[in-house]
This record gives C-alpha cells, sequence and structure tokens, in this order.
C-alpha cells in the first residue's frame, strides 16, 4: 500500500478527485470496523450511524422483496425457543443464526452520497486527537490519517464546488483582523460587547452572536518589542558561526531562539510574548522577534485553503531559515502554531528549508523544559504557587512532547491537578454560527473541570492555548493563563498585568495565582495552598 498523501498538495494525486473518494472509502470502512474514535467529535457517530442506517435499510428492502426469509427466520426461532435448556441460560455467550441477519447486505463508506461524506468533514475541528489514538496510523500498512484526509476533501471541495465567501476568507485572516482592531482597540472591545453589532456581525459574517471573542490587547505586542528593542539584523555567516552551530547541536538545546510570536500573542496576549522574552532572558537565553512574520496558515489550512496556507509557510520559512542556519531555534508559544511548523509545513512545502524550519521549531514549554533538563534554568522562584489546575491542549498531545507546560508548573507550584479534555473550539470552527452550540458542547467537560478543579481548591487555572481559555471562560467563567507566564510571575519578573488581554471585560471570573513570597499570600482572594 502507498504511503498516505497526508497534506503533499504538490502531487498531482492530492487533487484527483476519483483517488480521493477511493481513500475516502478505504479508511471511513476502517474506521467504521474499529469504533474506538466515536468519542472525539462528531464526524465519527455520524459517520458510523450513517452507515448503519444504510445497512438497516438494505436488509429491510431485501426481506420486503422476499417474505419467505422473514417466514424461514420466525419458524426456526419458535423451534429454538422451545428446545428447552440453552448454553445462555448457563452464562454462556452464543450466536444464533436464523435466516434474516443477511451480513452480505451490511454497507459500505461506498454507500454514502458525496453529501453525506460532506457532514462528516463538516463535523470535523481538526482537534487531530483521533490520530495519536488510532492504531492504524503509519507506519501501520494501512496508514491511516483521518484528519488530514479530511483537510484533503475540504481542499477539493472549496476548489472544485464551495468557494469561500468574503466572510470566511475574512474570519481565517487573524493578522488582518488583528490590525484592523488596532486601529480603535477600546472601541473594537465596545463593539464585542454591543448586542445590536453582534446582530450585524453574525448577518454579515456567520459569527454567532454569544461566541466570546478575544479582545485586543490595549498594546500589541510587536508595539511593546518595538518600544523596548532595537531592530534585529542578520549577521554575516562566518566558518566560526558555522562551527558554533554545529557544536550547540551537540550540547542540547541552543541558547539563542527566535521567538515565533503568533497571531493570539501579536493582537490578543501580548503577555504571554512579554513573559517568554522574561522568562528566556532571564535563564541567560538570547531572544530575537522578527518584523514580517505572518500567521502560520493553519486558519486557512483549517479551511481547506491549502494554497494560501502554503504561501504563509513558504513567507515564514523565508524569513526564519537564515536564523536557522546560524543556529537559533524557533520557540511558539501556541500548540496550534507550534503543530503547523513541526508537522504540516514540511508536508505543504516540501523542500530543504521548510524541513531545517520543523526541525529547528520547539513549543515554548518544551524548549524550557529541555533547558530545564540541562541543568540551564534558574529554579530559585521568590514566589510560589499552591495547586494548579492545568488544561492539556490537543495540538500537544497530538504532537507527542509530553506534558511540558505541567513539568515547568511543577518547579513552582504545590502540585497540578490534570485536565485531558478537549475545549472544542479550534480556530474559526466554533466562532460559526452553525457549530457555536456544538463547540460548546463538546468543551463543556474541559470547563466544568476547570472550575471544579478551582472549587476544590485550585488557586490557579493554566492552558497552553489562548482559545482554550477563552472557551472554557465562555462556558464556566475560568481565566486561565499560560505556564510561560505563571513562571515570569514566580520570579517576580516586571512582565505587566493581564488586564485589556484575551478575555471579553466582564466576562467569568479572575482565578489568577494566589502567589505566595516567605510562606504569605501576595495577591487577595481564597486560601493559598501549600
Amino acid at each position: 500500500m502507498s504511503e498516505p498523501l497526508g497534506l503533499r498538495i504538490a502531487e498531482p494525486r492530492f487533487w484527483d478527485p476519483d483517488d480521493l473518494r477511493r481513500e475516502a472509502d478505504r479508511v471511513f470502512d476502517i474506521c467504521h470496523s474499529c469504533r474506538l474514535c466515536f468519542k472525539f467529535c462528531g464526524s465519527f457517530p455520524r459517520l458510523f450511524e450513517m452507515i448503519d442506517q444504510r445497512s438497516a435499510e438494505n436488509v429491510q428492502e431485501h426481506l420486503v422483496a422476499n417474505p419467505h426469509l422473514v417466514e424461514e427466520a420466525a419458524r426456526r426461532r419458535a423451534v429454538a425457543e422451545a428446545s428447552g435448556e440453552k448454553l445462555s441460560d448457563h452464562g454462556h455467550e452464543v450466536a444464533e443464526a436464523f435466516g434474516d441477519e443477511l451480513p452480505e447486505l451490511s454497507a459500505t463508506s461506498a454507500d454514502l452520497s458525496q453529501s453525506q461524506i460532506d457532514e462528516v468533514v463538516d463535523l470535523c475541528f481538526q482537534c487531530k486527537l483521533c490520530h495519536p489514538s488510532c492504531p492504524y496510523i503509519p507506519p501501520h500498512e494501512w496508514g491511516v490519517d483521518f484528519p488530514r484526509l479530511l483537510l484533503r476533501w475540504k481542499a477539493q471541495r472549496r476548489r472544485d464546488r464551495q468557494p469561500d465567501g468574503f466572510a470566511l476568507r475574512l474570519l481565517r485572516n487573524p493578522v488582518l483582523i488583528g490590525r484592523l482592531t488596532r486601529l480603535a482597540p477600546r472601541l473594537a472591545r465596545f463593539g464585542q460587547r454591543f448586542a445590536p453589532g453582534r446582530w450585524v456581525l453574525q448577518a454579515l459574517l456567520g459569527v454567532h452572536r454569544r461566541k466570546n471573542l478575544p479582545a485586543p490587547a490595549l498594546e500589541s505586542f510587536p508595539d511593546w518589542w518595538r518600544r523596548q528593542r532595537r531592530a534585529v539584523t542578520l549577521a554575516p555567516m562566518s566558518a566560526a558561526t558555522t562551527a558554533g552551530v554545529s557544536v550547540a547541536a551537540r550540547e542540547g538545546p541552543p541558547g539563542k531562539v527566535v521567538l515565533f510570536s503568533t497571531c493570539t500573542v501579536d493582537f490578543n496576549t501580548p503577555i504571554t510574548g512579554r513573559a517568554a522574552v522574561a522568562v528566556l532572558e532571564h535563564n541567560g537565553v538570547e531572544v530575537i522577534w522578527l518584523e514580517g512574520q505572518v500567521c502560520c496558515g493553519m486558519p486557512r489550512l483549517d479551511g481547506g485553503d491549502v494554497e494560501e496556507a502554503a504561501r504563509a509557510v513558504a513567507q515564514n520559512v523565508a524569513l526564519l531559515h537564515p536564523w536557522v542556519k546560524r543556529g537559533y531555534a524557533i520557540v511558539v508559544p501556541s500548540p496550534s502554531c507550534s503543530l503547523m511548523l513541526r508537522e504540516e509545513a514540511p508536508q505543504l512545502v516540501e523542500d530543504d528549508a521548510t524541513r531545517a524550519v520543523a526541525a529547528a521549531t520547539r513549543d515554548l514549554c518544551d524548549y524550557v523544559f529541555a533547558l530545564g533538563r540541562a541543568g540551564r534554568i534558574d529554579k530559585t522562584f521568590p514566589k510560589r504557587i499552591g495547586r494548579v489546575a492545568y488544561h492539556v491542549p490537543c495540538h500537544i498531545r497530538e504532537q507527542q512532547i509530553g506534558l511540558r507546560g505541567r513539568d515547568l508548573l511543577k518547579w513552582f507550584s504545590e502540585g497540578v491537578d490534570l485536565v485531558q479534555e478537549c475545549s472544542g473550539h479550534d480556530g474559526t470552527w466554533s466562532l460559526q454560527r452553525e457549530h457555536f452550540e456544538d463547540s460548546l458542547a463538546i468543551g463543556r467537560r474541559a470547563a466544568e473541570a476547570m472550575a471544579q478543579a478551582s472549587s476544590a481548591g485550585c488557586g490557579a487555572s493554566c492552558t497552553d492555548c489562548p482559545l482554550a481559555a477563552l472557551q472554557m471562560n465562555q462556558i464556566a467563567g475560568v481565566r486561565p493563563e499560560h505556564p510561560i507566564v505563571m513562571m515570569a510571575r514566580a520570579y517576580d519578573l516586571p512582565i505587566g498585568e493581564r488586564q485589556g488581554d484575551l478575555f471579553p471585560k466582564g466576562v467569568g471570573e479572575s482565578s489568577l495565582a494566589r502567589f505566595v513570597s516567605n510562606g504569605r499570600p501576595v495577591s487577595p482572594g481564597g486560601p493559598v495552598h501549600s
């Protein structure tokens, strides 16, 4: 069997509709026979339901056309009932066939229409939890890659049948949205709470009127960087530099990084970027931020706009690759964006530069943990926190790098309570009117688990994913922070306040960490757990 195509859009076979349908039928039939992933999203239950329903219809149609089968089956059941004692009476499992089971009439994915497969595709919000849970992913010979198969379906559908309208193109351009809100951030924040305006937004863009949107920060991260620091220039690469790169590679994580800040940090949670810079520099790491970064491309990829996603990848690679060649690591504070650069980008753009950038990219917490494992992290924290409720983002689990956010929190907390449920947000999926209620239903378990942990004694809520934080705030009122922000506060580093970041004003209740210094609380609130 050939290797799954994944997102290799340069392969002509990627765009072959007949090949796509054959692959969809093959993978869907494997999933239907396995059913391990029934719990992750609506795609799997709907797929199983439609195939099972078609099987039942096939059987019913056949029996109607052949009534003698029903009569014969009824006669055999009557005989079996009158035969006396059965093995099942002694607790043994037993299967009896009476002639109307007709397994040869079982449906397959090939019996589904194109519109039915569209239903399966639209219920997937690319959490990707099915991928690491699947027993048949490569290198298994069956090579199942369900989430990327659905992205391929979206890409072909978008190109051939359903091109994006203005609303979807805008929603999948977070940089443009961020820059527009920067023109008047206070007005934009007011507009998010202005009910008539939200009705207009729903009518024009399809954004559900009750969906909490990430609030624009009063000062963006790029503006803060420019205000605080000089411009970064690229020095010529010498033989000594090349030798230094090879030595650094042998000795573990390089002590110099490019911060790929991400759209959400740039425009909504700049405190995460400020904290990342402060923590890394406190531990002797050289940090640079580059003008010209664009969205990683994940929102466009999720919508099937693979060509625009590939263009975003190529633009970022052209910016980052010269620094990778000089031995810099790329650190990313958002799991979805690190996943995009590490795993999706090398498939969308298949060249050496993209592969080099992917290999040099690390999730921020994973990088910091690696420094700690190498003995290069200061673990004397002036302030500590009690127990922390930590939500594990789905895209951290997909990368299979370990739960490094939790591991960092252990350095300066009195314990970590894990919440490993999907928030149900995705990028733009949960914003859309038709998916908003489903997203809340999926995310409820995560949000309620975080709220229960807080009520049971956790003095802080935490997650690496800002959109998961926004979702849990909407559902349960918790206000999770990024682990790196908590680490900066534990160091007592001046990173500023969170006011104005991410959460809409007046929504939810603060669950900022109760920090202690010399055994005493330094922020008001509930008890400190020590």
